[in-house]
C-alpha cells in the first residue's frame, strides 16, 4: 500500500465546504485543525499557549483567529466573544491536553501533582488536571459535540481512574460521553499511533438522532479504511532530506552518547547497513535497546514522540541509516501535507510534529461525527420545521 501524499490546497478546498464549525484548544502546530478541515470543518478560532507552536500554526493557517495564554486563565465566554457565537451554537469543540502524566513512556503516577517542563521555557503544573480545564471551557460553551484526545494508556492501570472521572465530568455537563482507542495506521498514516479519543454529545442533540448509548460507540468510531497499513519504507524511501540536516542528525547520533549503543542495537536486530532494504519475511524486525528503536521497513513506524525525536536522545532511528528521522520524513510519518510549513529549529519542528494528532485519523473520526450526529440532527430540525409549517398551513 503506497502512501498517498496531499497538499495544503487539498486541505483548503475541503474546508471550504464548511459542513460544521470547530473551535480547537491546545491546537499546537495544527494537526487537529488539518484533520477537521479535511473533513469539511470550518475552524473559527484556536487556543495555544506555546508561541513557537502558534508560529507554525499561523504559517499554514494565517487567517485563523487565536487566543494565546494558559487555558486556566480563559473562559468559554472568551471564545464566544472572539467568534461571535452564542452559547450552544458551536458544532464541535476540540482539545488535546498534554498527556505525559498518563503516558506509559513517561513516569505515569510518579508525575502526577507536579510541575513539569512542557516546551522551551514553558512549565505546566498538574498536567493531569488540564483535561478538566478543557471540560470547564466546554461546559461554558455548550457545543453540540466535544472531542478530547489523549494517550491510550489513560484507559489502563491507575490512569483508568482519570478516564472514568473524565467521562463522569463530561456527563455532568449535560452530555453522553464515550471513549475508545483509534490507531492512526488504520487510516493511512504510516505510524502505529494509538490514541484515546473521548467523544461527548450534548443530550438534546443525541435525542435528535437514532443513536443511543448502546449503539453510540459502534456508530461514532470509524472502521479502518486501510486493510494493509502503509509501511515506513513505502512512506519515506523516495524523500530527499536536506543534506545539512541529515549530516547534523548523523553527527548527533554517531558522536554523542548514543554511539556506544548503536552497534549493540544493530547486532540485536540483524541490520547490515551496507545492504539495501528488502521486503518479505527476511527483513529485520523492529528492534529496540532501551528507548532507541530501529524500525522494520515492512511495518508502520513505531510511535514518534516529541522528546524521542530530538537530535541527541533515544528515539526512533531511520530504518537503515544511523540518524534520527529528518523533519521531512517526520511530516510523512505523521501524515501532514507535503507542503506543510515547519518553523523554528530542528528540535522545535520535531516537537511540533510529534505532539500533533495525526490528521487522517481525526479526519475519519470527524467524518463519522458529521454523518451520525450533525447531519441527522440537521435532518431532524428540518423535519420539525416542515411539520410545524404543515400544521400552520392546514
Amino acid at each position: 500500500m503506497k502512501y498517498k501524499p496531499y497538499f495544503l490546497e487539498d486541505v483548503k478546498s475541503s474546508a471550504e465546504r464548511k459542513l460544521f464549525t470547530v473551535i480547537s484548544t491546545f491546537a499546537g502546530g495544527g494537526g487537529s485543525s488539518t484533520g477537521y478541515k479535511l473533513a469539511g470543518g470550518e475552524i473559527l478560532a484556536v487556543n495555544e499557549f506555546v508561541d513557537a507552536a502558534l508560529d507554525t500554526y499561523h504559517a499554514n493557517y494565517p487567517n485563523t483567529p487565536s487566543l494565546t495564554g494558559d487555558i486556566k486563565d480563559l473562559t468559554g465566554q472568551d471564545f464566544l466573544d472572539l467568534t461571535g457565537l452564542q452559547k450552544g451554537e458551536l458544532d464541535l469543540l476540540d482539545g488535546s491536553p498534554p498527556c505525559s502524566a498518563f503516558s506509559i513512556s513517561g513516569s505515569r503516577e510518579k508525575g502526577w501533582n507536579k510541575e513539569k517542563k512542557y516546551s522551551q521555557d514553558k512549565k505546566v503544573s498538574n498536567v493531569e488536571d488540564l483535561f478538566f480545564e478543557y471540560i470547564r471551557i466546554a461546559n461554558d460553551i455548550q457545543p453540540k459535540v466535544f472531542v478530547g484526545e489523549n494517550v491510550n494508556a489513560i484507559m489502563f492501570g491507575e490512569a483508568r481512574k482519570y478516564y472514568n472521572r473524565i467521562i463522569m465530568t463530561m456527563e455532568n455537563c449535560g452530555y453522553t460521553a464515550i471513549g475508545d482507542i483509534l490507531n492512526a495506521a488504520d487510516f493511512g498514516t504510516p505510524q502505529n499511533r494509538r490514541r484515546c479519543f473521548f467523544v461527548a454529545i450534548r443530550n438534546d442533540i443525541l435525542e435528535k438522532t437514532d443513536l443511543n448509548f448502546m449503539t453510540l460507540s459502534s456508530s461514532i468510531y470509524p472502521q479502518p479504511t486501510y486493510k494493509e497499513p502503509v509501511t515506513i519504507y513505502e512512506a519515506i524511501h523516495d524523500l530527499k532530506t536536506d543534506e545539512t540536516e541529515e549530516q547534523e542528525l548523523f553527527d548527533a547520533v554517531t558522536n554523542g552518547f548514543l554511539s556506544k549503543w548503536l552497534p549493540l542495537l544493530n547486532e540485536k536486530v540483524g541490520v547490515n547497513l551496507k545492504d539495501k532494504p528488502k521486503k518479505g519475511s527476511d527483513v529485520h524486525p523492529t528492534g529496540s535497546l532501551f528507548n532507541l528503536v530501529r524500525p522494520a521497513i515492512n511495518l508502520p513506524c513505531p510511535t514518534v514522540t516529541q522528546m524521542g525525536q530530538q537530535k541527541s536522545v533515544s528515539g526512533v532511528l531511520h530504518y537503515e541509516k544511523d540518524r534520527k528521522l529528518s523533519s521531512i520524513e517526520l511530516k510523512r510519518i505523521q501524515g501532514l501535507p507535503e507542503d506543510y510549513i515547519l518553523t523554528g529549529t530542528f528540535n522545535q519542528k520535531a516537537e511540533r510534529i510529534c505532539r500533533m494528532v495525526a490528521p487522517q485519523c481525526l479526519e475519519a473520526l470527524a467524518n463519522s461525527i458529521y454523518k451520525n450526529i450533525f447531519s441527522l440532527s440537521y435532518q431532524f430540525h428540518v423535519q420539525l420545521l416542515l411539520s410545524h409549517s404543515r400544521k400552520l398551513f392546514f
